[in-house]
């Protein structure tokens, strides 16, 4: 019984520190677990308190965010509602370059050479409006078959010298047309804002001057697409588009056609070429008191250029030269000794029905108020008759140091011819033809023909290369 007794208490005592060593293994363990709690919380609790440190921030990061982005956004506004409006006035700009630069054409018309028919003028200010009508619709015409439809602009500046050209009507057999002419100005200049016919007065190459200005600014403006140039029977104005053709404004010309026979340098230029029928009289006027009938209509054109007649002025108005070659003879003495050879020279080398035409032909008595001193020769007139006056066309008017108001005859003309032989003819001068053959006023062959002083040295001023034939051979 005892003994069962002490091994109960043992197995008592053992349980109780084995319970002991557990309860206190477990407190142990709980403590440790209570310490290891504590520092995760702890841990846990600051980790809260820095995300609720860096919440705080990044709500503060994106409030400053929010209000630089507003910022952006006005500013972003603000740019898109300048290129709008950029954009707008870019558009507006683009508009107004495709309404002006590219449709603004300029024509320039050489009134003294550009000459409106005579039906159109002699209808006076209705004639101005249908010749500014068929003008306008004829280049607008023109420049849409040949660059596209687009609104055009046209400018038309004409210039002309009114006194000259109604003198050339009173000496053609179109003096009818004087009384209608300022109507038909007033007309054309009605037609529209735009076009623009203006006297220029006599001086001499007035309206030269201005057309060359206008062509050397117009051209040069950006918005200018083409110039129409109307003066395109006087090589005169050849170096001034030779000018600008060098400068690159080759695109930019087209030529007006009045003339059916275009200036040989300026032809030359091979220009687009703008041709209007029935709107310009055809051919150079000139006038009927030297001109055979069977050549003679009050269209038909003297072939010499303005400035080869300039040349041969002197010369047809009695100042031949007086250089000297080595015999000591002058070569208006030689033109002198020669006149009677060639008076032979020209009836051998006419026809019998040309001659006749000459002979026959009766000259209106001259319309001046001046009386021929019948003592002296025309070429000693002071001043001398103006040959391109009476017998062909000076573009001098007023300014001319010669006579124009001479009251001439029959004989006086004749003399007059036979002087005007004795200068070369520009046309055959140049190595071209003249149109006119016999008819022409000039001579065609020297007057002392083979045996000419002057040409064995050089010096002969008819330098033409068959100009020292023996009229006899013919």
């Amino acid at each position: 019984m005892e003994v069962a007794t002490s091994d109960t208490t043992h197995i008592f005592r053992t349980m109780q520190n084995r319970m002991s060593v557990c309860v206190f293994s477990s407190f142990h363990s709980f403590t440790v677990f209570l310490k290891d709690s504590e520092h995760g919380f702890d841990q846990l609790k600051n980790d809260v308190f820095n995300m609720m440190n860096l919440e705080i921030s990044s709500q503060e990061r994106i409030q400053q965010l929010e209000k630089e982005l507003n910022v952006y956004k006005i500013a972003l506004d603000s740019l898109k509602t300048e290129n709008t409006r950029l954009r707008k006035l870019e558009d507006e700009h683009q508009h107004l370059k495709d309404s002006v630069k590219g449709y603004r054409v300029i024509t320039l018309i050489d009134g003294d050479g550009a000459i409106f028919s005579s039906e159109l003028v002699s209808r006076g200010v209705q004639g101005g409006h249908h010749a500014a009508r068929i003008l306008s619709d004829s280049i607008t015409q023109h420049l849409t078959a040949n660059y596209g439809a687009r609104p055009y602009q046209l400018w038309v500046y004409l210039f002309y010298n009114k006194r000259g050209l109604t003198d050339t009507f009173g000496r053609v057999g179109l003096g009818s047309l004087n009384s209608a002419f300022e109507d038909f100005v007033v007309g054309f200049n009605q037609a529209t804002e735009r076009f623009t016919m203006v006297d220029v007065g006599s001086t001499k190459e007035a309206a030269d001057v201005k057309i060359k200005v206008h062509l050397e600014d117009d051209i040069r403006l950006p918005q200018t697409f083409k110039i129409i140039f109307g003066g395109c029977h006087d090589n005169g104005y050849v170096s001034s588009l030779h000018s600008q053709i060098t400068a690159g404004f080759r695109d930019k010309l087209i030529l007006l056609k009045a003339y059916t026979q275009l200036a040989t340098a300026i032809a030359a230029l091979d220009l687009p070429l703008l041709e209007i029928a029935d709107l310009f009289i055809a051919q150079k006027l000139a006038s009927p008191r030297w001109m055979p009938p069977a050549y003679y209509s009050p269209n038909q054109m003297v072939t010499d250029t303005d400035h080869a007649a300039d040349e041969s002025s002197k010369m047809l108005s009695g100042e031949a030269s007086d250089e000297v070659d080595a015999t000591g003879l002058s070569y208006s003495r030689v033109l002198q000794r020669a006149a009677p050879n060639l008076r032979e020279s020209r009836t051998r080398e006419r026809s019998p029905s040309t001659e006749a035409s000459w002979e026959g032909h009766q000259h209106t008595p001259g319309t001046g108020t001046r009386h021929i001193n019948p003592s002296l020769r025309l070429s000693k007139q002071k001043p001398p008759p103006c040959t391109l006056f009476y017998l062909s066309n000076c573009k001098h008017g007023s300014n001319c140091k010669y006579g124009h108001d001479y009251l001439l005859n029959d004989e006086h003309y004749r003399e007059m011819r036979e002087n005007a032989r004795l200068a070369p003819c520009p046309s055959i001068n140049r190595g071209e033809m003249c149109t006119w053959g016999d008819a022409c006023c000039y001579g065609h062959v020297c007057p002392h023909s083979t045996k000419c002083p002057f040409f064995r040295i050089g010096t002969c001023k008819f330098k033409g290369g068959d100009m020292h034939r023996d009229p006899a051979g013919v």
